[in-house]
């Protein structure tokens, strides 16, 4: 997910005005978009089927407790002084905003959502299409079509 984050972001410096620096901390950082899940229980994150109402909603706590695992690390080992940190922050929080406000946490829309949070999100998208997931069971084999 990371090298598509990159990809990415590559693609877009020249409109964003996106430095080589930028663009690696966006590879560096984006592995770390779901630590919040950390603080998500088994039940919940390993449950195979739908999510109830109720299970939905803690999981979407996940962002937030990212974003407060990173500040809480960076403070406890001193390692606010990063370059670009907020970069890292942003990922965490916001990778599950839409473009049209229906996302999570904070509702944000548009240009609103930090442009590295919209890079991953799309890369983590992309990912989850195109590789097997691991605590997935394939579906059936699709049948050919008889013309």
């Amino acid at each position: 997910m990371s090298r598509y984050a990159r990809l990415i972001a590559k693609a877009l410096a020249e409109r964003h005005q996106l430095d080589d620096e930028y663009i690696e901390r966006v590879f560096m950082f984006s592995p770390l978009h779901d630590i919040g899940k950390i603080g998500i229980p088994d039940h919940i994150l390993l449950k195979r089927g739908s999510l109830t109402d109720a299970e939905t909603e803690i999981m979407h706590t996940h962002a937030p407790k990212g974003r407060e695992i990173i500040d809480d690390l960076l403070m406890n080992f001193g390692l606010d002084a990063i370059q670009n940190v907020d970069i890292l922050r942003n990922i965490a929080e916001y990778h599950h905003e839409q473009i049209n406000g229906g996302g999570y946490p904070a509702g944000l829309s548009g240009e609103a959502i930090p442009l590295e949070a919209r890079i991953v999100a799309v890369a983590d998208v992309f990912d989850a299409l195109t590789s097997a997931a691991r605590i997935k069971k394939p579906g059936p084999t699709p049948r050919p079509l008889r013309c």
